[in-house]
Formats: C-alpha cells, structure tokens, sequence
C-alpha cells in the first residue's frame, strides 16, 4: 500500500526535480535516468521502474503543455542522447537575470543580503559549478526599508497623507529632525538610496503651487512615519506623471531645480588624455551633447540640460582638479551664479 501512495508522489516528485533541481542552461549536462531514479528512491524509499518514469515524463510534457509552460508543440523535458535535458518555461527567470539579481543586491546598500540566500534557494541550479558572484557591500544602510517603503506604496495607491520626522543620518542616528507633512507620490532610486517624491503639506497651506512644493525625502533619513487620515492628500491630477517625470528630469544628484536648462560648455586641455579624463568624469550621470569634437586640438565643445543647482556647480569646480583642464560657461547668468557659489564658498573659508 505504502508503494502504492509513493507511486501517486512520483509523477509530482518527477515535475518538481525538472523545475528545480535541472537546469534549462545551454551549457548543463543534463541529468541520467539513474539521477532521476536515486533522486526517487531518497525521496521515498522506493526503487520504481524505468519504464514508469518514461510514462510520467510523457504526462509532465503534456501538463507543461496544456497550461502553457511550454509551446503547444514543444517538449519540457527531452532525451538527448542518454540524458534528460529541460528546455526553458515561458517567463521564467533566466540564468543571467538570477544572477544579476544577486549582484545587484549584493552590491546596494538599501537591500539586506539575506535576500540572496533566498533567490539561490529558489533557484539552487543557478548557482551552482562554481559561480562567483560579485563583492558583496557590507556597509548595508538597512533602515527598515520593506515596512517603509509599503507604507509610502499604501499612501500613493490609497491617496492618503502621511508624516514623519526627517533629519541627518550621523553616527548611526538620525539627529536634527523635522516634523514634515506630505502627500506622497512617487518613489525614486538613486545611488543606493530610495527617495520619496512628495508634494510638502506645509507648503501649500502658505501658498505655494503643489507643483512647486513637490520634494524628495531620502528613505534613511525618516523615522516615526505614520499615515495621517484626517490630513488631505494633495492630489497632483491626471497629469501627475507628467509632473514627475518633469520634476525627476530637473532633478540632479536629488537637488530640484524649476527648470532644466541648456548649458554650452568648452572644456580645454593640451594633453587630449587628461582632456578625456576630465570630460568623461564631469558628464558622467548626465547626457551630454557634442557640438564640435576637437580633442586631438585640445578643446570639446558640448551642452548639458540641467537644473542649475549647487551639485551642477560642484562638478564645475571639480573640473580644476585635473592639471592644466579649464572649462568655460558659455552663459553669462550661469557664470554669475557660478561666480556667487565660489565667493560664498570663500567666505566659509578660515581667516
């Protein structure tokens, strides 16, 4: 009777070894009928003829058929040679996506990389003979971010206020913190750290549009969050996405500026590699567009679209860090802020 039970678990046994212990990776083996069979009797205690696994496989291909885990003509599981191999199943998680899932975990500080371990469980044939994945961080910045962020997720689908005490992340702590009142609506990514768009309650009530009251909140940096019913959420209308992808656009390194401007820059240099260098450092995260590439000459000519706001400058005065590299703002307004961030950065210096 017992072996009768344990014949009713080999057809499901059989579907669950395909899934999760065979690989659809062109580069995989496959597995040999005594795998199968060993993998069987470990399972139950039972030694089951070849002949009845040939028949199960035939109705595993026909159940990954009929509910569309394959193609209506393709086979699941095939015989090549003497070994069974598995072909994939429709939008299932390749072997390249696992594992750079894993690497991007690994690898961002937000994420707990207990996470990893779970994805390897889930898909153990992914990583195996030998996969070395990339460093993992081990200065992970967990600040409760699941319960948080579902919170910011609940408040945006639910159109609901909420408020939270925002501050500086020093030491381990969060110091310095403000009451702030806000109806989210986006949440953004950006170097490792999750930002809540928000249109700031606050603000509005002293007069100012919701659109020019939206402002981003880095998630470390909250504590004491909690919905607000009796508030009301700030709705941005039906033309909320194109609001955030406006204010997202004029956004640089999480600083909002009203407007993106086209800046015309020249970058200068009499070695074309530390030209190079220079050019290539100071647009990275940015899309710049060439207008005259003279590089071998000693000069690039380019615009950037920007929100004119002080990290825009820092990567200006960045520029001076690379021998004998000057870089001209070819607009006069921009060059006087320019000139005003400089003189108060002066200003700060000791006498």
């Amino acid at each position: 009777m017992a072996n009768t039970e344990n014949a009713k678990l080999k057809l499901l046994l059989i579907y669950d070894y395909f899934l999760n212990h065979a690989s659809s990776d062109n580069n995989d083996d496959g597995v040999s009928m005594q795998e199968i069979l060993s993998f069987l009797n470990e399972k139950t205690g039972t030694d089951f003829e070849r002949k009845s696994i040939y028949s199960d496989i035939d109705r595993v291909n026909d159940f990954a058929r009929k509910v569309g885990m394959v193609g209506p003509t393709e086979d699941w599981i095939e015989l090549v040679g003497k070994r069974y191999m598995r072909g994939d199943i429709n939008g299932e998680i390749t072997l390249d996506e696992a594992r750079l899932i894993v690497d991007a975990i690994n690898t961002t500080e937000f994420t707990d990389s207990g996470l990893c371990d779970k994805i390897k469980t889930k898909y153990p044939t992914y990583f195996r003979n030998g996969y070395t994945p990339l460093v993992s961080h081990n200065n992970k910045a967990i600040q409760k971010p699941l319960a948080l962020v579902n919170v910011i997720r609940s408040c945006i689908e639910d159109q609901s206020a909420m408020s939270f005490k925002y501050g500086y992340v020093v030491a381990g702590g969060i110091r310095a913190a403000e009451d702030k009142l806000v109806s989210p609506v986006a949440l953004d990514f950006e170097k490792s750290h999750y930002y809540l768009i928000a249109v700031d309650n606050n603000e509005v009530a002293k007069g100012k549009s919701k659109e020019d009251s939206m402002k981003r909140y880095r998630l470390d940096r909250m504590k004491y969050y909690k919905f607000e019913l009796n508030e009301k959420y700030l709705s941005l209308g039906k033309n909320r996405d194109q609001i955030v992808e406006k204010y997202v656009k004029n956004s640089f390194e999480a600083y909002s500026s009203n407007n993106t401007e086209r800046i015309v820059l020249t970058m200068r240099c009499p070695s074309e590699k530390e030209l190079l260098k220079a050019f290539t450092g100071f647009t990275e995260n940015m899309k710049p567009m060439i207008i005259s590439d003279k590089t071998h000459d000693g000069y690039i000519r380019f615009s950037v679209d920007t929100g004119i706001v002080p990290p825009f400058f820092s990567k200006v005065f960045q520029v001076n860090l690379y021998k004998d590299v000057t870089l001209k703002i070819e607009d006069e307004a921009v060059r006087e802020k320019y000139r005003e961030y400089l003189v108060a950065a002066m200003n700060n210096l000791d006498d």
